[in-house]
């Protein structure tokens, strides 16, 4: 819900990837075999896609979407 603070958790198992969300200017590297935690408060309502920026990779389907309500 909007005003929430979100706590994403990445567990990168293989390869060089990142998570991406525009709207709330996240652009976090996801080195692999490591956890990383990404926090931020879901200030605006809408429905918000997060992905791997790295080549091909949204293409390919690491994608997904966040879902903030009021």
């Amino acid at each position: 819900k909007k005003g929430d603070k979100v706590r994403i958790k990445v567990i990168n198992q293989k390869g060089t990837h990142d998570f991406v969300i525009d709207e709330y200017n996240i652009r976090t590297e996801t080195p692999e075999g490591q956890e990383t935690v990404i926090e931020f408060t879901a200030d605006k309502v809408g429905e918000f896609k997060y992905y791997c920026s790295k080549y091909n990779h949204r293409e390919l389907g690491q994608e997904g979407t966040l879902l903030v309500t009021e």
